[in-house]
């Protein structure tokens, strides 16, 4: 019998929420010698039977940027956006040299505190190598997944080609959304980054996929050069129960979720659907 986890340590001055408009509630909670941040619906209705959706940011960004797709989730089930240990202007973990397999760990244990199964987990660039992580070794967590602009290319699995990438398809981002990406990652700082991005780099995740075998959608922008349509179709191919699908975003690029959040949104409820489906 696996033990259950010790209830996580509340930081006592509290944690700054997503935006005042949004009336989020957030708490910083301790994780495995790290901090991590926890944003829920303040007036969100008790649904204990109700569906749960997790949302999880790419890398150097915070839950910022799914401060639309937050409320639109609220109104179907429990949703909880995590800011991710060294990110969202929570304090640098010690160790530099972290591993996706971490971070996946740390998600884990928040959902384990808050008694969180089966949920529907949407996750974005760097987060969808976290939420693939989940599912492959945590699947009593996670019933399916959005995968939004999944990293990294196998065909560039390299720094500088990722940059370039990443540099072209901000020139179809907006500006609002190349500001707060900006303005993040000079909060999550050049040594957490690049040590994530190391971590980012070197891990498997069309290897991992095969071990997926839960309903997954793969999404991307139309003007997404970090994850094109090749590289998803890819990696729908190594799922291991061949229930993944593939979905092109028309005028998005890189962060679909901060400007389409409309259609993140009606993929997590097909996912949803899909999961309650395989269930029934």
């Amino acid at each position: 019998m696996t033990a259950r986890p010790e209830p996580l340590a509340l930081r006592p001055e509290g944690a700054r929420a997503i935006g005042p408009a949004h009336a989020l509630r957030s708490s910083v909670v301790r994780v495995r010698g790290t901090w991590t941040r926890v944003h829920r619906v303040a007036d969100e209705p008790a649904r204990p039977d109700g569906p749960v959706f997790v949302l999880l940011h790419g890398i150097g960004v915070s839950a910022q940027e799914f401060a639309t797709l937050v409320h639109l989730l609220s109104t179907t089930g429990r949703v909880y956006a995590l800011d991710l240990p060294g990110h969202g202007g929570l304090p640098r973990p010690r160790r530099c040299e972290p591993e996706i397999a971490d971070l996946a760990a740390v998600v884990a244990e928040v959902l384990d505190a808050a008694d969180v199964r089966s949920a529907v987990v949407v996750a974005h660039s760097m987060g969808a190598q976290v939420a693939v992580e989940l599912l492959a070794t945590r699947p009593d967590l996670v019933a399916g997944a959005v995968l939004i602009s999944p990293v990294v290319d196998a065909a560039a699995r390299r720094a500088l080609p990722q940059g370039l990438r990443l540099a072209g398809s901000s020139m179809h981002e907006t500006p609002r959304t190349i500001a707060v990406t900006a303005r993040a990652y000079a909060a999550c700082g050049v040594r957490w980054f690049s040590a994530v991005a190391r971590a980012m780099l070197r891990y498997p995740v069309e290897q991992r996929m095969a071990q997926v075998l839960a309903p997954v959608v793969l999404m991307r922008g139309e003007h997404d050069a970090v994850a094109p349509e090749r590289w998803l179709e890819a990696l729908a191919g190594r799922h291991g129960d061949g229930a993944a699908e593939t979905r092109t975003v028309p005028g998005a690029a890189h962060n679909v979720v901060a400007d389409h959040a409309g259609a993140v949104a009606r993929a997590a409820l097909d996912v949803l659907a899909r999961t309650r489906a395989g269930t029934a």
